[in-house]
């Protein structure tokens, strides 16, 4: 026991003993992060306070049903356009957002008693423009619902003084939330790993400092669990900032969803997402470690943890598109922690899903830890003979 605290403190040391790496791994994560991402928020809420105007339409033949319909607030009616083409090349050219004709006698054909002819209104806009393409839909949905009052048979959700959407402004929150932070998180975690792993067995192993210590009176796989343990904990410590800095920054970067607070969530919440992320870091640390032990350098284990990377991004993505996973999906490691941390700020966690991510990941943990100690032992590999 002594000799894998000797190996942890000889991390330690080499880590928190540079002051650039340690601001670089674990304070300058977290600190970008809640300022990229605050900035973001206010940057896009700026952009859709300001992008909202008045659509200008120009409508040619104006019916008296349609009156207070369309010349309401919500657009502004241009008039002067005479030529049909003129209006139509103003409105490609983004001049004008919407050119609608309707027929001389629209009333007289909706309102007779002859429906053999039906009346046509020509509406011509601009999809490329986002201005034109929302002012289309909305005059579509206003003569959309005056054909329907024409003949209204039934009404869906027509009370005025009830509410039907059931969702109160705190599920939509955690929804969000559950949707997002698993999928950066686990890329943070994964980023912090790389950033502490592939440097400590591959970087010694290129520049021939490994050899000392594998020449040293230590049990080769001493050496392995004190890497493991050092480096989880150096990973565990970027993965907390990384955390730290996300949570903080989510209500400026979700602005625009109301009830989206730190408050949502109870110590236990954090208390078992900080589990799953211990569980998962030693998964991913281990990973690495194996990969970092296999290469020759530190450029060849860049290339191979890319496949890796690949899956593990595979993994944090699925939690956004799975709402309710089956249990064998948390046998998976990596991805069970995705789901698992999904479903805890969901307030949709289940005490087995939890148990069965958290003994997963360690026992996978335990067996890399395993393959890296026999590579340890291993003078072909060790020494890249």
């Amino acid at each position: 026991m002594s000799t894998v605290l000797t190996i942890i403190k000889k991390e330690f040391r080499r880590f928190f003993g540079d002051a650039r790496l340690f601001l670089m791994t674990i304070l300058l994560p977290g600190f970008l992060i809640y300022a990229v991402y605050s900035v973001i928020g206010s940057v896009t809420s700026s952009i859709v306070s300001s992008g909202v105007q008045t659509p200008q339409i120009c409508v040619v033949n104006m019916p008296a049903s349609m009156q207070q319909a369309i010349a309401s607030p919500a657009f502004v009616l241009v008039d002067g356009i005479d030529d049909e083409q003129t209006a139509k090349d103003m409105v490609a050219k983004g001049n004008l957002d919407l050119y609608v004709v309707f027929p001389a006698d629209f009333d007289e054909k909706v309102m007779g008693s002859d429906h053999t002819v039906v009346p046509n209104v020509s509406i011509f806009y601009n999809s490329s423009e986002t201005q034109s393409l929302a002012a289309y839909e909305a005059i579509v949905g206003l003569l959309n619902a005056y054909e329907e009052s024409l003949s209204n048979l039934f009404d869906v959700n027509g009370g005025t003084d009830e509410v039907y959407d059931l969702a109160d402004s705190t599920s939509v929150a955690l929804q969000v939330v559950s949707s997002i932070v698993p999928m950066v998180l686990i890329m943070l975690m994964f980023s912090g790993c790389v950033s502490v792993v592939l440097e400590s067995i591959a970087g010694e192993k290129e520049r021939g400092t490994i050899a000392t210590l594998l020449v040293t009176p230590v049990k080769r796989s001493h050496l392995a669990a004190g890497k493991i343990i050092s480096l989880s904990v150096i990973s565990m410590l970027s993965g907390i900032s990384s955390f730290i800095g996300l949570m903080l920054s989510l209500p400026n970067l979700l602005s625009g969803v109301s009830g989206l607070t730190i408050s949502l969530y109870a110590f236990t919440d954090y208390l078992l997402i900080f589990l799953v992320v211990i569980s998962t870091v030693l998964v991913l640390v281990s990973l690495l470690a194996v990969i970092s032990a296999y290469s020759r350098t530190v450029k060849e284990a860049n290339s191979l943890i890319v496949p890796v990377m690949v899956l593990v991004m595979v993994c944090a993505l699925v939690s956004m598109f799975v709402p309710s996973a089956s249990v064998g999906l948390y046998f998976v490691p990596v991805l069970n922690s995705s789901l698992c941390i999904s479903t805890v700020l969901s307030g949709t966690m289940s005490a087995l899903a939890f148990g069965i991510t958290v003994a997963v990941n360690i026992v996978a943990a335990a067996l890399l830890a395993v393959l890296l100690a026999v590579m340890f032992n291993s003078e072909k590999i060790m020494f890249n003979r």
